[in-house]
C-alpha cells in the first residue's frame, strides 16, 4: 500500500506531535508499505525556524522515508492569527504538492485548518483519507479561552471536518466519546490507538549521576517536567511551588525541562527563586538520562483542562520506574491516564503548596512501586509495536 502522511510537525522536532508521527511513518514502511510525508519547517517547541530552512520546499529522505518540506509562516507562540496563518500557508502548500499513487492519505491533526484543506483534495481527488488526532481544537478553545463565539466556531469546523473524513483515530477513549458525543462523528468510524513512548528503553550512555550533579547540585530531590513551555501547561504553579520550597527549606529542587512560548515569562517569574532550574530541549540521548536523574517526574496542566490533550510525555514517564505526580483536574483525561498507570497521586491543579507536598511524599523509596506499576502499564499499552500494527490495520480498511 502506498501511504501518504503529511503533517506539519515531523523530525528533527523532538517533543510533542512529531515523534509520533516519524515513528508511525517509520514503522508502516518496515511492515513493507510505501511511505511519503509531507511537512513543515521545524519549529516546535521554540516556535523559531531552528534549522534556518530557506526556499518553498525541500526534498529530504529521513530514515529511509522520502520527505518533503514546505515553507509557512510560522506562528508566534502557537496562538491567534499567527497560528492560523501557519495552517493556512502549511496546509495551502501541502496539497499544491504531487500526491500521485497514494492509496490512503492519513493527517495528523493538529493542525486542523490544514487538514481541512488536505480533506478537500482528498475528496476532489477520491483518496480516502484518515485523521489522526492528537488534540481536540474545541475543547482547547473552551477549556482555555473560556468558550465564546471562537470556541463555537472551532467545534464547528473540527466536527465538519471529522466527519468528512472516512475514518478518524484518536489516541484516548475520553477523546472518542468527545469526538462522537460532542462534534457528531458516528462511533464506528472512530478508532481508539494510545500514543506510546519513542525512546529506546536501553540504558543511556550518558553519565546520570555527572548529569545530575551539574544540573542540580546536591539537590536531595529532583522533580522535572518536560516538554512544552505553553499555556495549557499552567507552569506558573511549578515556580510558586519552587518558590515555597525555598521559603520552608525544603530538599525539593524543580527543573523545567524544554521550550515553549510561555519560558521568557515563566524565567522572569522564577528569577531569584534557587530551587528552580531551567534545563532547555534536549536531545533524545539527553532526555533519557535526565528523566533518570529524576526522582519524580510531573506532568501540570492549567486549572480547567480536562478533555483538550493526553500529554505525550507521559509515555516517556511511565518507563522509567519513578512516581509521576498529576497536577490536573481529577476528572481530566490526563488524571485517567495517570491513575490506570497507578503511577502517582492525582491532586488539584494551581496549588503551588499541594504540588510541594505531593512530590515530598512521593519522592521515598516505600513510593518505588509506583514507578513498577507505571513501568508494567507501559509495556502492556504503550508499545510502538501494538499502535503501528492498530495503525496499519486502520489504513488498509479506508483503503478498500
Amino acid at each position: 500500500m502506498n501511504i501518504l502522511i503529511l503533517g506539519i510537525n515531523y523530525a528533527p522536532e523532538q517533543t510533542g506531535i512529531a515523534p509520533y508521527t516519524a515513528a508511525m511513518a517509520e514503522g508502516l514502511l518496515a511492515q513493507g508499505h510505501q511511505v511519503r510525508v509531507i511537512t513543515g519547517i521545524p519549529h516546535y517547541p521554540q516556535w523559531t525556524n531552528f534549522t534556518n530552512f530557506t526556499g518553498w520546499r525541500r526534498d529530504e529522505i529521513v530514515a529511509g522515508i522520502p520527505v518533503r518540506r514546505v515553507r509557512h509562516k510560522i506562528a508566534d507562540g502557537g496562538t491567534g492569527l499567527g497560528r492560523i496563518l501557519q495552517e493556512v500557508t502549511f496546509g495551502l502548500n501541502a496539497v499544491a504538492q504531487s500526491w500521485r499513487r497514494a492509496d490512503v492519505v492519513l493527517t495528523v491533526s493538529p493542525a486542523l485548518i490544514s487538514s481541512a484543506l488536505i480533506l478537500a483534495k482528498a475528496k476532489l481527488t477520491r483518496r480516502p483519507v484518515g485523521v489522526w488526532v492528537q488534540d481536540l481544537y474545541s475543547n482547547g478553545a473552551k477549556e482555555i479561552n473560556g468558550g465564546g463565539l471562537a470556541a463555537r466556531a472551532l467545534a464547528v469546523l473540527e466536527s465538519v471536518v471529522l466527519k468528512a473524513a472516512n475514518g478518524v483515530l484518536v489516541i484516548h477513549d475520553r477523546f472518542k466519546r468527545a469526538v462522537v458525543d460532542d462534534l457528531g462523528v458516528p462511533a464506528n468510524r472512530v478508532e481508539v490507538s494510545r500514543n506510546w513512548s519513542h525512546l529506546r528503553q536501553e540504558k543511556p550512555t550518558i553519565d546520570v549521576e555527572e548529569l545530575r550533579h551539574k544540573l542540580f547540585g546536591e539537590a536531595k530531590t529532583v522533580v522535572l517536567h518536560t516538554g512544552n513551555m505553553g499555556a495549557k501547561q499552567g507552569l506558573e504553579n511549578v515556580v510558586e511551588a519552587a518558590r515555597l520550597a525555598d521559603q520552608r527549606g525544603s530538599d525539593v529542587v524543580f527543573g523545567l525541562v524544554g521550550d515553549g512560548s510561555r519560558k521568557t515569562d515563566l524565567a522572569a517569574l522564577g528569577q531569584g527563586v534557587e530551587r528552580l532550574v531551567f534545563v532547555p530541549s534536549l536531545p533524545d540521548e539527553e532526555y533519557r538520562a535526565i528523566l533518570q536523574a529524576g526522582d519524580v517526574l510531573l506532568v501540570n496542566e492549567k486549572k480547567g483542562l480536562r478533555e483538550m490533550a493526553v500529554p505525550s510525555k507521559l509515555t516517556s514517564y511511565f518507563l522509567q520506574g519513578k512516581p509521576v505526580v498529576a497536577a490536573t483536574e481529577s476528572d481530566s483525561a490526563t488524571a485517567d491516564e495517570v491513575r490506570a498507570a497507578e503511577a502517582g497521586p492525582v491532586i488539584a491543579p494551581g496549588q503551588p503548596a499541594t504540588l510541594l507536598e505531593a512530590v515530598e511524599e512521593v519522592a521515598g523509596s516505600e513510593h518505588s512501586h509506583l514507578g513498577a506499576k507505571a513501568q508494567q502499564f507501559a509495556a502492556e499499552h504503550l508499545t510502538a509495536a501494538k499502535a503501528i500494527e492498530r495503525v496499519e490495520k486502520w489504513l488498509v480498511s479506508l483503503s478498500r
